[in-house]
Order: C-alpha cells, then sequence, then structure tokens
C-alpha cells in the first residue's frame, strides 16, 4: 500500500468518477484506475462495486476509506507541524547548565520567550563535566559551560563575560582596602565550592606559585549556601560576579581587588558539531549570540 494509491480510491470514492479524480489529481485516468487496482490487490478484495455507475464502496471499501482519510489527514497534520516547527510557532529546546551558569540563561530566556512564546524551554541542572556527555547522548540541544570542552565532536562560541571575585562581608577589614595582595590572605579562611572546577583550581596554583597561604577551611555545595556562610563572618569566597551581583549593589558584599590576579570566566554555547540543529535551538543560539554582541561592544566601550 502507498500514499499514493490511498489518494487515488479517497478521490474516486468523493468525485465518484475516475475522470473526475483524475483531473482532481493531476493525473491520467489509466493511472488512477492501476492504483485503485493495485489496492484492491492488497486487500484482496474488491473496494469499488462497478456495477454501480457512481463506484459505490463496498464494505471493505468503506472500511478502507474511512482508514485512509485517517491517514492521508494524520499527513497534512504532520506537514503542519513541520512547517510549525520552521515557523517556530511551535517545539522545544533543552540546555543543560550548572548552578552558576543557569543564571546566565535567565535575560537570554526572556529574550527567547518574548520572540518565541510558543516554544518550550526545558533547562536541566547538571554538572559541568556530564554536559558535554549528555551533548553526545542527544539528550541537551544546547549546553551552557565556563571552559573549552576540547572536544572534536563539540562545538561552542563565547556568549557572556564574567569574571571570579573575591567577596567579604563589608565590615571586614579587607572590605576598607581598595586593593589587596594574595600574601593578605594568610589567617583568613577560604569557603570552597566541594565542586572542583578549573576557575578554582586555578587560584589554588597562583597562590601556590606565589607561595602565599591559601586555607581552604571549609566546602560547600552551592554557591547559595557560601554566599549565606559569607553573611555569617565564616570566612571569605571566590565566586562569579553574576551570581554576587543583587549582594554586591544591596551593599551585603564588599568585593576586594587582588593586585596578583583577575580571572576572567568565558560562558560558551555548546553544541554538536555535525549535527543539524533544531529550528528551536538555532533561534535561541542566534538570540543568544546577538545579546553577547552587544555585552562584548559594551564591554570594550
Amino acid at each position: 500500500m502507498e500514499i499514493s494509491q490511498l489518494e487515488a480510491f479517497v478521490a474516486v470514492v468523493e468525485e465518484k468518477s475516475f475522470s473526475r479524480a483524475a483531473a482532481r489529481l493531476h493525473r491520467t485516468q489509466p493511472a488512477v484506475s492501476q492504483a485503485v487496482r493495485r489496492l484492491e490487490d492488497w486487500a484482496n478484495q474488491p473496494l469499488l462495486d462497478r456495477s454501480a455507475k457512481s463506484g459505490v464502496l463496498t464494505e471493505a471499501g468503506s472500511i478502507l476509506y474511512d482508514h485512509a482519510k485517517k491517514v492521508l489527514n494524520l499527513r497534512l497534520d504532520a506537514r503542519s507541524a513541520i512547517e510549525e516547527l520552521r515557523a517556530l510557532d511551535r517545539g522545544r529546546v533543552a540546555i543543560g547548565a550548572n548552578e552558576s551558569t543557569a543564571l546566565y540563561l535567565l535575560p537570554v530566556l526572556k529574550k527567547y520567550r518574548e520572540r518565541y512564546p510558543r516554544i518550550k524551554v526545558d533547562v536541566r541542572r547538571s554538572l559541568s563535566r556530564e554536559i558535554p556527555i549528555a551533548l553526545l547522548r542527544y539528550e541537551i540541544d544546547l549546553g551552557v559551560l565556563s571552559y573549552d570542552p576540547q572536544s572534536a565532536d563539540l562545538e561552542s562560541t563565547v556568549v557572556s563575560l564574567d569574571e571570579l571575585c573575591l567577596i567579604v562581608p563589608p565590615k571586614h577589614p579587607l572590605a576598607r582596602k581598595r586593593q589587596a595582595s594574595v600574601h593578605d590572605f594568610g589567617k583568613e579562611t577560604f569557603i570552597a565550592h566541594s565542586i572542583a572546577s578549573p576557575y578554582r583550581q586555578q587560584v589554588v596554583d597562583l597562590f601556590a606559585h606565589l607561595r602565599a597561604p591559601l586555607m581552604i577551611g571549609m566546602e560547600l555545595p552551592t554557591v547559595e549556601t557560601i554566599k549565606k556562610a559569607v553573611r555569617l563572618g565564616m570566612g571569605i569566597a571566590f565566586a562569579p560576579r553574576m551570581c554576587v551581583e543583587d549582594e554586591l549593589a544591596r551593599g551585603e558584599f564588599a568585593t576586594v581587588r587582588i593586585k596578583e590576579m583577575r580571572i576572567q570566566r568565558k560562558l560558551r554555547l555548546v553544541y554538536r558539531r555535525h549535527a543539524t540543529l533544531s529550528a528551536a535551538a538555532q533561534a535561541f543560539l542566534t538570540t543568544a549570540k546577538e545579546m553577547a554582541s552587544t555585552q562584548m561592544s559594551s564591554t570594550q566601550s
């Protein structure tokens, strides 16, 4: 059974004529007749009562006609759904991010939803090291990383710039300093994230290289718990600036500039190199790139 045979059969039934069905389908009458005959061969019984002038349906023909209409309508629905996807009237995009990089997504999501309100966005929290794996398993469409995954199967584009900053309580003695040295932290207790990251390692390596003490006295599982511990005076911490912007604006934290250190974080949208992005994912990537271009321009100026 072929779709073209079903089309011919339905046309004959509805037009009550092989010639009118042929004209409707822009095919020859012999071609339409042959299509119906092949369908009858498949059904192994007549579908039309050819003794009647108008081609009355047999019982088998009536059953097949109902199913044929469903199949042809489903095909139209599928085509419409695909067209809607292309027009971004429906669809979904799945994005992997960790606790901190999910914050970067919020303004991009706002812009994206304004443009494409019918697209569903699924942001899945994941450890950074697991995001490349999820991409290659086709579990997500895009991932947000603060490092280059260095994979031949993945491609990435920088979409935001951030920096690692040192936060202290506003009444901490270091808060009064405009600039400090790594050697000023000998008696300080640092609070670190319990999940290792390339940026944490950069800080550790820098302090070791400069032979400065770095006492990590506590490791906590989330940025939020780290911020709360700093508020309580339990220690000081390095954190991505975008994670503490609100607290800095409210004066809940002070930042301390370290003259020997400036660690910039490049946030990247990562995707499969050799796979075609869905229309929804491509539109998200385009939106992120546009916003990145604006951010980079304002940063440079």
